[in-house]
């Protein structure tokens, strides 16, 4: 799962009762999605044998209503798609802010994006069996969930489309005793629990983008938790961005050093060895990669380093972490190619004495030629020595 995702299927008009009328029910439901100690939204879904229609009320960095509608055509592909953001949380029935439809034709996605007076048209292409998805709305990883199980145990092929992307492939395999389906593509894998039709019971995607930990419920009133989070968002209580980004810069000697990332939030949540496994690249940060620019030579460790811009990812261990500098820039966080790498650079690490709650990148002065490049969450902080690269 990772950025916001596209589509739609059926018409704006529809509403539960009037797909239900189209086609039997087959299953009806909602899900909360909770970051450590936050709830981040909550959804009600209705499938039926030839759609999926869907609201979530997201929280950040504000209180959002979004709806989805997904229609299938006879085989069982998705024809059709839409996603909206309506103008009120708290109003089922305002109209939408913003807008995405997508048509699924000659293995080519038609994407029309109405935002306020604007229209944007776009052609993509994406084979027959793209199924769209949004976070943070899960009616359709169902749908990938249930083909997982359906394939027993073979690899059930699709691609999942996320807007300004492209379609990627994926894959739903079905595990362990059959109660789990793997949702595995190129960026991430979700880990869904499913019952033994395939209905979406829990996901998770422990290293992945949104990282969620995502429960089937009953179908909840979203007006009540629209009311609930919108009057939080009035007093001053809103959530916020989740990861907001930021930028650190230091010196050492001639060097000047920036650092773009998102910063992540511990939420109650243990970090290292579970929302970040041990011994797994990791984005350092989160959503778009960690972007690392000097201009002038320097020294990470005993690595120089060439004047340039780079992505930083890291490898996370429980004594000590590899700093990993990629060639390859302007990339997702999730997006690792170990074919880019430039240099793999021990880093040493340390418990600190009291936790980090948000992740923080620091670039601490050391003299008028040196520098501490310093990564600090929850109770770990891990730190590499940087000098100025000017050569005599």
């Amino acid at each position: 799962m990772r950025r916001l995702l596209v589509s739609l299927l059926a018409p704006l008009a529809a509403t539960p009762a009037a797909l239900k009328a189209q086609s039997a029910v087959t299953d009806t439901a909602g899900f909360v999605s909770t970051l450590g100690a936050d709830t981040v939204a909550v959804e009600r879904f209705v499938q039926t044998h030839d759609s999926v229609y869907g609201e979530a009320i997201a929280r950040s960095p504000t209180t959002r209503r979004l709806v989805y509608s997904a229609r299938f055509d006879p085989d069982g592909y998705v024809k059709s798609y839409t996603l909206m953001r309506l103008t009120s949380a708290t109003d089922a029935k305002s109209p939408p802010a913003l807008r995405f439809t997508v048509d699924f034709r000659n293995d080519s996605a038609y994407v029309k994006v109405r935002n306020g007076d604007s229209t944007t048209t776009q052609t993509l292409p994406a084979p027959r069996n793209t199924i769209p998805t949004a976070e943070p709305t899960f009616g359709l990883i169902e749908v990938m969930a249930e083909r997982g199980v359906a394939a027993h145990g073979s690899p059930a092929a699709f691609a999942m489309y996320y807007p300004g992307g492209t379609a990627d492939p994926a894959t739903a395999i079905s595990r362990a005793n059959g109660d789990s389906v793997w949702i595995e593509s190129a960026t991430d894998t979700v880990r869904a629990k499913v019952d033994a039709h395939g209905r979406l019971l829990g996901a998770a995607d422990p290293g992945g983008t949104f990282q969620a930990v995502v429960t089937r419920i009953p179908p909840p009133d979203l007006n009540r938790w629209a009311a609930d989070y919108s009057a939080r968002d009035a007093s001053g209580r809103a959530l916020g961005a989740l990861s907001p980004r930021d930028t650190v810069r230091g010196t050492a000697g001639r060097a000047h050093i920036l650092v773009d990332y998102g910063r992540p939030t511990k939420r109650g949540r243990v970090i290292f060895g579970n929302v970040v496994p041990w011994n797994t690249v990791w984005r350092t940060g989160a959503n778009a990669a960690t972007t690392l620019v000097v201009d002038h030579d320097v020294l990470l460790g005993t690595t120089r380093l060439p004047a340039g811009t780079y992505t930083v990812f890291s490898v996370p261990a429980p004594t000590s972490w590899t700093l990993v500098v990629s060639r390859k820039t302007g990339e997702w966080g999730t997006e690792y190619d170990s074919t880019s790498d430039f240099a793999r650079i021990p880093m040493r690490a340390a418990t600190s004495s009291a936790p980090v709650e948000r992740f923080t990148i620091a670039i601490e002065p050391k003299g008028p030629d040196a520098a501490v490049l310093t990564f600090s969450w929850d109770k770990v902080v891990a730190r590499l020595p940087i000098r100025s690269g000017d050569k005599g």
